[in-house]
């Protein structure tokens, strides 16, 4: 029954709800990661983990192992029944990890199994793994860990490319991998919703009323913003992981994992990348604002520039598939991820989502300009310094 995964709890003693978890694993025990889970009941620890925003995320565990498993309610979970999505987002997530999986060997959890009856997937377990979001607003960054999660989405984004994998493979992924309704909530949340000033879903703050002028007042923005949505709809390239913010990336020391695919699908490269460096971005202006121990942090600050520089100079040198000459190609990959972080760094700041990095109103003031420079300078950018002299107004 798909409602006893919807009401699975950690505190639920229930004996049936446990049941229904050993008997999904016992329906895949010929698996060798599955193996260890054909005990009795009583042994097996369940535990919601994750804010799983969208989906029930538990933790399976016995006294040897644990697994995760992921099931996909038939609406987004932290709304509610009355906003319905499609739960085969599941397999959306399932399908992903497996490609990426074979693509860059250990850039994601290993995936095991995806059960279409329950809409649950199992994974592994990332029991030494920690949040990379929380642990750059804590001050910790292991640049080894920047530069595998650059190289695995670099080798993802090169080895699904339309230029490598020729038409008759490329049209399969695309098959695979068409727009979901998840696809149309990231150009709804990202590229419409924030550019639209009387939209009930942003959050138009008194703390950031003074900057809003340069954003909702500029034609040239929300033209800027308009071209950025029509590339992430209709440019196909390759295979996005589609939501590569630093709260879907796992590290532990020099490892890094991504996580939540469900966002998957076929698009430009520079997406993925755009996103992320964004998401440094914000790590930089959250450490500026903190006034107190204010040299450890602008040292922090410092260390975000970096990753960015090296996020950009390792993902392109796995990333060498290219549509027409490698140079032009590249220098409009680094325009149009301009432009995408931009889109990103502004709706975070007004649109619905906005992320814990930016905890003041001058961090969030600093994030706003960065997205509208990045979005009115865009089509002058060819390089990730040119982008962080810009997003971070420094001097060369």
């Amino acid at each position: 029954d798909h409602n006893t995964w919807v009401t699975m709890t950690a505190e639920s003693e229930d004996i049936n709800n446990r049941t229904t978890f050993i008997d999904l694993l016992n329906k895949y025990s010929r698996l060798d990661q599955i193996k260890h889970f054909t005990v009795r009941t009583e042994e097996i620890e369940l535990a919601s983990v994750g804010d799983g925003n969208l989906n029930d995320v538990i933790r399976v565990k016995n006294a040897s192992k644990s697994v995760i498993l992921k099931s996909a309610p038939p609406y987004i979970k932290c709304l509610g029944p009355e906003y319905p999505l499609d739960p085969c987002r599941g397999q959306t997530e399932y399908e992903a990890l497996r490609i990426f999986s074979d693509l860059a060997p250990g850039c994601v959890p290993q995936p095991y199994f995806y059960d279409k009856e329950s809409k649950t997937m199992c994974m592994d377990d990332l029991t030494t793994y920690t949040d990379f979001r929380k642990q750059l607003i804590d001050g910790v960054c292991s640049l080894e860990a920047v530069k595998k999660l650059a190289r695995g989405i670099g080798k993802v984004h090169n080895q699904s490319h339309l230029a490598k994998v020729g038409e008759q493979s490329f049209s399969q992924l695309k098959q695979k991998f068409p727009d979901t309704e998840l696809v149309s909530l990231t150009e709804q949340y990202i590229f419409t919703k924030p550019f639209d000033k009387s939209d009930s879903n942003n959050r138009l703050s008194e703390d950031i009323s003074s900057s809003l002028p340069q954003l909702y007042d500029n034609p040239r923005v929300l033209e800027a913003a308009d071209v950025m949505k029509n590339i992430f709809l209709t440019k196909k390239e390759c295979l996005l992981h589609g939501d590569l913010h630093t709260g879907s990336v796992m590290v532990d020391g020099g490892n890094s994992k991504m996580i939540d695919l469900e966002f998957a699908y076929m698009g430009p490269p520079a997406f993925d990348i755009g996103v992320l460096l964004a998401n440094y971005i914000f790590s930089y202006y959250g450490h500026m604002s903190i006034p107190e121990d204010n040299d450890r942090h602008r040292k922090f600050a410092q260390k975000m520039i970096e990753a960015c520089k090296l996020t950009v100079s390792s993902y392109l040198k796995e990333m060498t598939s290219s549509v027409g000459t490698l140079q032009q190609y590249q220098d409009n990959l680094l325009s149009e991820m301009a432009g995408f972080a931009g889109c990103e760094l502004i709706r975070r700041v007004v649109g619905a989502a906005p992320v814990a990095d930016l905890h003041s109103a001058f961090s969030r003031q600093d994030a706003l300009g960065a997205g509208t420079r990045l979005l009115l300078g865009k089509d002058n950018i060819q390089s990730v310094d040119k982008l962080t002299v810009i997003a971070l107004m420094l001097t060369h």
